[in-house]
């Protein structure tokens, strides 16, 4: 097993090697870029900013001009090009040593369904990957975010939210979520312990980040063979990559909500001097409890006691980060420090009868410190990240990651009258992470990357609700994947990793070892330039959690008592998935039908019992199938000079079951479809839109239904140009009919519907 010896030297050879890495591919051979930008009507544009993505270079163009990159180590890049005015456009170029390469990038507004994605082994575009990929950015990801990652991309296609209120969701794909899904910062775990329980919030702040990333399918093996269920990586530029455009860029968002009263400030700042790159950034964020739809209460007279709010829902958290990095032609090295606090509350009644005494008395009908549970949580982090590119040689770059977090979250009580508080239960957790990758070329048009990884999790538990006990796990993992393009219509992809895992019980002095290899293949076959078919399949190994073995206790956020399995053996998962991409001038979009087969699936199950007044939930293996499917798409129904008119379209659904019985599984989202209409021009853009969740009447034992529910959505958006200050206004309004909405996949469902009607208004200024 590996120690923390191990991941002491690679970060060695990362801090010491990589800047003689970074010299020496200085005298690789080289060439020149030269870009020019247009619109869709082959005109030039007025200012934008060319970027050669994983290469740290940025330039900013006026009016007529064209960017020139010299010294390029030769071998194939994306260049991106983003203006506030005009759009954005990606094109792939390869740079041939001692040459000048030309290069022209048509930009549009209509952009949809077509980004920048690097989370996935290489930087890539949407339509060219072999996995199904959502990213979120910009001024729609700062209108979007919500206090909770969860519900900041419930909307995004086969994504829905583990919604245990208004402070706490994580994200569920596919149906799957908790240790299942892998939520990152920059590529390593965030190191908070929002996996062990759904009242544990995730310590991701989505206000300044650059991008969201959702990652799905066998892509997904590179960061971890638990994350079957999907990757989730936020990309905030605390570390920063590259020198910006200008010396000095920055935003500041003012936003304000009516549901919640929110109140929500954020910034970032990024410097530029010399070789050397600087970032701050902070966010702070205050709500009250949540309004919610009159319906939604027992009775008038409730709904006038609570004053149309969800008791014991107001949220208060903050952020902040700063970061420097020196940054050279080929590459760039830095670290950064940043602070997370967040108190938020939990809505619903979470008392359970006191345990017997030994005396024989039992406080009979009483509940154990009765009162407003909430979370006051705190994590403290450094990170350090280098990346560097050596041009067409067989290495051609060396990408590292180390995080490091000092996590801690109190439970307290205020006890009814007074407002007296006590701490029910504190919980800790020290992680550390590291991933170092080396990315590499075989000649022609292979590439590939091949890495290690490794974690050490130390997890502790004090109180009346420390139903895990203290664990350490340590984990280890190899990983490569491979992509070969034998023809100009077909790529080909293969993926493996190794993985090693030990958790102890430390406190019992228990142990389980356990190790498993994954493997991966996908292709892609293009029947035109603009249809392309691709199909993934993938056999991965999870490892049970610590939560899952070693569990004994009450947990008052699930309603149960939970008891683990020491016994549980590793889950073996076979996924398959298919579909179909456009990606046209006028239609993009994307279709995809999936199946997850498990052998020894690790779920809960009820026996039936109970135990301190609360339900016996174990931990239990059953051999389970998830199928279903999801497309989206955007349609340019027409276009007036600058203005363009889109259609959008979206559907996904899962289904899920144990297979020897067809029993379904719990908190399985249900069928969710809806579509609408924006429009998108320099200045203006808005957007009305209808989904519709069905009903959920497929229920586990144990369970309760959900009614199906319809949500009205609208946005509307102006953007004033000052100079190199741009000045966006976003009003939107969810939730208008105030439907009474309740999420199948949430805990707390019964008795915490979905927020009523809220306006939302946006302000965000840029330099």
């Amino acid at each position: 097993m590996v120690g923390r010896s191990v991941l002491r030297a690679a970060l060695g050879v990362v801090a010491l090697t990589l800047p003689a890495f970074a010299s020496s591919a200085t005298a690789q051979q080289t060439g020149e870029l030269r870009v020019r930008v247009t619109n869709t009507q082959a005109q030039p544009i007025e200012e934008a900013d060319v970027r050669i993505v994983g290469l740290g270079r940025v330039t900013h163009i006026g009016p007529g001009e064209e960017a020139v990159f010299e010294n390029v180590p030769a071998g194939t890049y994306l260049i991106e090009v983003e203006s506030l005015r005009s759009g954005r456009g990606i094109e792939r170029v390869e740079i041939a040593p001692d040459e000048i390469t030309e290069l022209t990038v048509e930009i549009s507004l209509f952009f949809h369904g077509n980004d920048l994605v690097v989370s996935v082994g290489t930087e890539g575009r949407q339509s060219e990957l072999f996995s199904p990929t959502n990213v979120i950015r910009g001024i729609d990801l700062r209108a979007a975010a919500q206090p909770t990652l969860g519900e900041t991309l419930a909307g995004e296609p086969g994504v829905s939210s583990s919604y245990h209120g208004p402070g706490s969701s994580r994200p569920i794909i596919r149906g799957l979520g908790g240790d299942r899904v892998r939520i990152l910062e920059g590529g390593v775990g965030t190191g908070d312990a929002s996996n062990t329980s759904p009242d544990h919030a995730p310590s991701v702040e989505s206000m300044t980040a650059d991008r969201i990333e959702v990652i799905r399918g066998p892509a997904t093996l590179l960061y971890g063979s638990s994350a079957i269920g999907g990757v989730v990586n936020v990309e905030d530029g605390r570390v920063p990559k590259e020198l910006s455009a200008h010396p000095v860029t920055g935003i500041a968002i003012v936003r304000g909500s009516t549901a919640a009263k929110e109140r929500n400030v954020a910034g970032r700042v990024d410097v530029s001097a010399g070789q050397i790159a600087i970032h701050a950034s902070g966010t702070y964020r205050k709500t009250d409890d949540l309004r919610i739809p009159k319906a939604a209460f027992e009775s008038e007279e409730e709904a006038n006691d609570e004053n149309g709010r969800l008791h014991n829902s107001a949220v208060e958290n903050a952020r902040l980060a700063a970061g420097i990095s020196y940054v050279g032609e080929n590459g760039f090295i830095g670290v950064s420090g940043s602070g997370y606090d967040s108190r938020y509350g939990i809505p619903g009644e979470h008392g359970h009868e006191d345990e017997e005494h030994e005396d024989g008395d039992h406080e009979d009908e009483e509940k154990h410190a009765e009162g407003d549970v909430g979370v006051d949580l705190k994590q403290r982090r450094f990170d350090l990240e280098t990346g560097w590119r050596f041009g067409s040689s067989f290495l051609r770059g060396l990408r590292g990651r180390f995080g490091i977090a000092d996590y801690r979250h109190f439970e307290v009580i205020t006890l009814e009258g007074g407002g007296e508080e006590e701490i029910e239960t504190e919980f800790y957790n020290n992680e550390w992470e590291g991933r170092l990758e080396a990315q590499h070329s075989f000649g022609g048009s292979s590439n590939g990357a091949v890495g290690i990884q490794v974690q050490d999790r130390d997890f502790r538990a004090i109180g009346e609700e420390a139903f895990v006990p203290p664990t350490n796990t340590t984990q280890f993992g190899a990983f490569l994947f491979e992509q070969v393009n034998p023809s100009e219509s077909v790529g080909l992809q293969v993926g493996a990793r190794y993985e090693a895992q030990k958790t102890d019980n430390t406190e019992a002095g228990v142990s389980r070892e356990f190790n498993g290899f994954s493997t991966s293949l996908g292709a892609v076959i293009s029947a035109s330039e603009t249809v392309s078919f691709v199909a993934n399949a993938a056999r991965s190994v999870k490892a049970p959690s610590a939560e899952e073995l070693f569990s004994d206790g009450p947990h008052l956020a699930t309603f149960t008592y939970e008891r683990g399995d020491v016994d549980l053996r590793q889950e073996v998962g076979y996924s398959i998935d298919a579909g179909v991409r456009i990606d046209g001038s006028r239609v993009r979009g994307e279709l995809s039908f999936f199946a997850n087969s498990f052998d020894r699936f690790i779920h809960q199950q009820f026996t039936g019992e109970e135990e301190d007044g609360l339900p016996v939930a174990v931990w239990t293996q059953a051999d389970a199938l998830f199928t279903g499917f999801e497309a989206q798409a955007d349609v340019e129904l027409f276009h007036a000079g600058a203005g363009h008119f889109v259609l959008d379209l979206g559907v996904d659904y899962v289904r899920a079951r144990l297979r020897a019985d067809d029993e379904p599984l719990p908190r399985i989202p249900p069928l969710r479809f809806g579509g609408g209409f924006g429009y998108e021009s320099t200045t203006w853009h808005g957007h009305f839109g209808v989904s519709r969740v069905d009903m959920q009447d497929r229920v586990a034992a144990f369970e309760t239904s959900t009614a199906g529910y319809t949500m009205i959505d609208a946005s509307v958006g102006y953007r004033l140009f000052s100079g190199r200050t741009v000045h966006d206004i976003v009003l939107s309004g969810t939730n208008l009919g105030d439907a009474v909405a309740r999420n199948h996949a949430s805990f707390l469902k019964d008795f915490a519907p979905m927020p009523g009607r809220d306006i939302r208004l946006t302000y965000q200024v840029g330099f």
